[in-house]
């Protein structure tokens, strides 16, 4: 049997009735977290972009376009949606502990506007929705957990591969598929499909194609899974076989038993709802820098240098040379100078504090010039904390240590933070009233009958 063939059997008796019920909760407050970040990033060049391509693209009517109520079909409804929920970089995030040292686990998150755009397309109910989003979370965790030795970053290709794999699993489960058509999805979509590492490297600026890495993988597997339902077929052995994933993309480096042991671990439970927007490894001293500059009332001419301490992974990702000034939103938030500096200027790190003003601020450039950002190898044992240690012209130190900043699996928001987050985005696009009823929506979402009444909500007012 395929490895393929032994995921797609226990996709198949994964049931909602299983789910404990601090999963269950979980999933409502970062699917409401999820939708609020689908929002804040409607406004951007890339969703007017994209949103362009859609409407003349003119496909049948089956799902809707958040924010603008656009119909059109599942697949484009994946892209345009999903390129929404990536584009602030605010959406949730996953660590994975393999010995003693943490990976990315990306943003698990991502898989959720498939899941709500196949839900109105066939009608599904909210407990088909919160199962497929649970699913989703387990087989997306341990499909990296799975990645050994030098990891998939390190040979050059990008963790949101995942997708190709994973989703045609979950579409198969969320349209009742049969074990041999999951099988054939899977190998058509990750035989067809991948995600190089020049979209989230070091050393390369970053574009707007960063936000749809995961939407053009999802994208496949719905793809994939509507042509296998229909007879087309696929390698079977996408995962193991002869020049297939674990020899091709991992060169050997893979253990597929992880992959394997996916049911039962309800890792939604684990993951992390982000509090600032930045990539998470620099959460640690970037809520570090924001606590120091508030306490002490730390004014940007008042700063001598601002030495950041952090793991070695979060200096190698957001802190080389190409990001020191960075000239978009893409850039900016995966860059430690940048960050730090407008942490002390705006004393905030939102939606609010990234565009071109910002970017080219003569304060905020001079404050860039005053980090020194220090890799520290055994922080990358306790990712993602970081120290940051101001010293002012006047000749004072303030240090401050952060292991778990807020939305940390182990500092989590409480549901009241996650609607502020929530409604901080969403009250440009929506009234009170409508936002309120979102919000119930969400919280009681086992009850809902359609997942079609949940993507109406998500049309702003105006429309």
């Amino acid at each position: 049997m395929s490895v393929a063939r032994e995921l797609a059997a226990a996709v198949r008796s994964f049931a909602y009735r299983d789910i404990p019920e601090e999963a269950v909760q979980q999933t409502k407050r970062i699917l409401l977290d999820t939708l609020g970040c689908a929002l804040g990033g409607y406004g951007s060049e890339a969703s007017r972009i994209i949103q362009e391509f859609v409407r003349e693209s003119r496909h049948p009517q089956e799902a809707t376009v958040f924010g603008s109520g656009m119909k059109t079909s599942c697949l484009n409804a994946v892209l345009a949606n999903g390129a929404m929920v990536r584009y602030l970089d605010y959406n949730d995030t996953a660590f994975i502990l393999q010995g003693e040292q943490y990976r990315t686990g990306y943003h698990p998150s991502e898989i959720m506007p498939a899941v709500l755009a196949l839900g109105e397309r066939h009608h599904l109910t909210g407990k088909e929705v919160i199962q497929a989003i649970v699913l989703a979370y387990d087989l997306s965790i341990a499909f990296l957990e799975g990645v050994t030795g030098s990891g998939m970053e390190k040979r050059g290709w990008n963790g949101d591969t995942r997708g190709a794999y994973i989703m045609p699993l979950v579409i198969g489960r969320m349209l009742g598929m049969t074990e041999e058509q999951m099988e054939s999805a899977v190998g058509i979509a990750g035989s067809c499909h991948a995600v190089f590492g020049i979209l989230d490297t070091p050393a390369e600026e970053y574009t707007m194609t960063k936000n749809i890495r995961f939407p053009m993988m999802s994208y496949a597997a719905i793809m994939a899974a509507q042509l296998a339902q229909k007879g087309f077929t696929g390698p079977a052995g996408m995962v193991e076989g002869h020049d297939g994933f674990i020899q091709s993309v991992m060169g050997g480096e893979y253990d597929v038993s992880r992959l394997l042991a996916f049911k039962g671990k309800y890792a939604i439970r684990e993951a992390c709802i982000k509090s600032i927007i930045a990539d998470f490894s620099s959460h640690g001293h970037l809520t570090a820098t924001l606590n120091l500059a508030k306490q002490y009332n730390i004014k940007p001419e008042d700063v001598k240098s601002i030495r950041i301490t952090t793991s070695k992974r979060c200096t190698e990702h957001t802190g080389d040379p190409v990001k020191k000034y960075p000239r978009n939103k893409e850039t900016a938030d995966h860059s430690s100078y940048y960050l730090t500096a407008i942490a002390v200027v705006d004393r905030q790190i939102g939606p609010d504090q990234f565009s071109p003003e910002k970017y080219d601020a003569p304060l905020v450039c001079e404050l860039i010039d005053k980090v020194v950002l220090v890799g520290d190898p055994s922080l990358d044992k306790a990712r993602p904390a970081g120290i940051s240690e101001i010293t002012t012209q006047q000749g004072q130190v303030y240090r401050l240590r952060v292991d778990y900043p807020r939305g940390h699996a182990r500092n989590p928001m409480t549901d009241q933070e996650v609607i502020a987050k929530f409604e901080s985005m969403a009250s440009k696009y929506m009234d009170a009233r409508q936002m309120k009823k979102l919000i119930d929506t969400v919280f009681n979402l086992e009850k809902l009958e359609d997942t079609a009444a949940l993507n109406k909500l998500m049309i702003r007012r105006d429309r």
